[in-house]
């Protein structure tokens, strides 16, 4: 993995939606202790090796994340979230296989992409809600398509909401994980879904409101 590919993955994105994408904190080496910190492995050799893992970490966030995600143990709040960027380290280890674990790895690369455009590029309010709205749609196309624990998804993706809401003016994210019927007034159905049916099946990204008045800025997509 290079710089160049992570630029042409967020490019990808951004062509295909006309959004951008991001990733948000939290991550650590898959088989790291569960009160361990995030290494930093020396560079080996002409120190290839080292550079390489020093991207991943960066893809992953690891440089930027505190102590309360990266060390999280199981009892503490945010230790969902560390286990939804443990899965996506993972999942970026197979980046070249064939087959599902191929694919998995090329959304996880979407989505951390994105998740570090989010969060390190400098834009304007308006297209911040459209990259982190772009994003939260690529974390559910992930957690669906690589099969990721809908238990674990659905406690992380309100904590990563909290998080990207951060970088928002006067908005904020929110999830719609607990929602079983559908409301056109909060919701908006995907392209794929059955456009008489009621019942949620799954969400498909956040839904956005206006900080002051809870006025919905961008309805929450769901697969119905």
């Amino acid at each position: 993995m290079d710089e160049e590919r992570i630029k042409q993955a967020v490019l990808s994105v951004i062509e295909r939606t006309d959004f951008a994408g991001q990733v948000a904190r939290a991550v650590q080496s898959t088989n790291a202790a569960a009160d361990s910190h995030l290494p930093s492995p020396p560079a080996r050799g002409d120190g290839g090796e080292g550079k390489a893992q020093k991207l991943l970490t960066r893809i992953v966030l690891g440089d930027i994340l505190d102590d309360t995600i990266l060390g999280a143990r199981p009892q503490d709040r945010t230790f969902p979230l560390r286990l939804l960027f443990s899965e996506l380290g993972t999942l970026l280890t197979h980046e070249g296989d064939e087959g599902p674990k191929g694919h998995a790895a090329d959304l996880a690369f979407t989505f951390a992409s994105g998740i570090n455009f989010f969060f390190r590029a400098a834009m304007d309010a308006e297209s911040k809600l459209r990259v982190g709205f772009e994003v939260s749609r690529q974390l559910y196309l992930l957690a669906h398509d690589a099969r990721l624990d809908p238990e674990v998804v659905a406690k992380a993706a309100p904590l990563l909401a909290t998080m990207m809401t951060t970088e928002l003016e006067r908005l904020r994210f929110e999830t719609v994980d607990h929602a079983k019927v559908f409301d056109s007034s909060v919701h908006e159905r995907t392209t794929d879904s059955d456009p008489t049916g009621s019942r949620i099946l799954r969400p498909a990204s956040f839904l956005c409101r206006v900080a002051t008045n809870n006025a919905v800025k961008a309805k929450a997509q769901v697969v119905t």
